[in-house]
């Protein structure tokens, strides 16, 4: 049986307000850990969404970390699901892409609105020293800062996911997020790597001499419409692995 309200609301995405109905039900224990996830059909039915409105909602959990699936077609609520929710209700959550052998990762996060540099306006099509939304995360294993990424968040974007200027982790991840938000899904991604000399403002948080070899690595992210979701850089220090993991679909 499906519960939750069966009366959605506009302008939000319908497919927002299915997941935060399913995403409270996990939270609260009535879908437990292990528990069967309402199919798509019985999605359907009980909000009078679509199809593809449906399967939005099952990818949204899987994203956050709190659905997986199932031997046969069921989905289920992971492991640990609402743990996860608390934590981030509580702006303590881990990301959502840490591996799960490493629990003593964590992940700081700063937000503010501020003069893009030259480099990051022109990528976001704005005038060098136009104000923008700049995100810092900076993972820690330990303790110990083992990379720096740095997003740049277009104007549009950032009207329409209101977390992003928030200085708090967002467990399911910034691209996840804006995804759920704003629809605009990454089908591109374009990476470049390059060893540098860490500046001081990294060495400084990284804790290590200024100078110090670093790996820097700029992602741009763009829909299939080649509109620009995000723009970051991450640095990594020498001898600390940037750990990624990425979902293949259409092979």
């Amino acid at each position: 049986m499906v519960k939750g309200t069966a009366e959605l609301q506009r302008p939000v995405p319908l497919y927002m307000q299915v997941v935060r109905q399913l995403r409270a039900q996990i939270a609260s224990g009535e879908l437990a850990e292990g528990e069967r996830i309402p199919s798509q059909r019985e999605m359907m039915q009980h909000w009078r969404i679509s199809m593809q409105t449906a399967s939005k909602v099952i990818g949204a959990l899987k994203t956050e970390g709190l659905a997986i699936p199932s031997v046969g077609r069921d989905t289920l609520v992971a492991p640990g699901a609402a743990a996860r929710i608390a934590a981030a209700s509580a702006g303590t959550a881990h990301a959502a892409a840490e591996p799960p052998d490493s629990p003593n990762l964590e992940t700081r996060a700063t937000a503010t609105t501020t003069a893009a540099p030259p480099e990051a306006a022109e990528i976001l099509g704005i005038p060098a020293g136009r104000q923008a939304l700049r995100r810092e995360e900076t993972r820690l294993d330990n303790g110990q800062p083992v990379s720096i990424t740095t997003t740049w968040i277009p104007e549009a974007t950032a009207t329409k996911a209101p977390r992003l200027a928030d200085s708090q982790p967002i467990p399911s991840g910034t691209l996840a997020y804006i995804a759920e938000t704003t629809s605009n899904r990454a089908a591109r991604v374009t990476e470049e790597h390059a060893a540098m000399a860490a500046d001081a403002a990294a060495a400084k948080t990284l804790r290590v001499t200024p100078g110090s070899p670093v790996l820097v690595t700029r992602r741009r992210h763009h829909t299939a419409a080649g509109q620009l979701i995000a723009y970051s850089e991450t640095i990594t220090p020498a001898g600390k692995w940037d750990v990624r993991s990425y979902l293949v679909t259409g092979t």
